[in-house]
């Protein structure tokens, strides 16, 4: 069963879930679809979420530091601390100025 696009940031991948019991049966194939397809697969047991299978170069995305950022970048979004630019010429001048 597949689960529908987060919101923030939109996922380069697709997520299935898988039952515990399913997976033991096609770990290897859980795993090629990780490395080869990116496909992230959240293993549920009685309904609830235990554990994800992720490839690895996807990782990152779920450290502490990294969900941090992305839960401050969402408060600047609600917040409205967000700039508009009409070329990117600008936002890279903007950026610069900040340095």
């Amino acid at each position: 069963m597949s689960e529908p696009a987060q919101e923030f940031p939109p996922p380069p991948y697709t997520v299935q879930e898988v039952s515990t019991t399913q997976a033991r049966k096609e770990l290897s194939e859980l795993v090629n679809q990780a490395v080869y397809g990116h496909v992230h697969t959240i293993l549920t047991r009685d309904g609830r979420r235990l554990a994800r299978i992720i490839p690895e170069e996807d990782a990152w995305f779920y450290t502490p530091q990294w969900q941090e950022k992305l839960a401050k970048a969402k408060d600047d979004i609600t917040e409205g601390r967000t700039k508009t630019f009409d070329s990117m010429d600008e936002m890279f001048a903007d950026l610069e100025s900040e340095r």
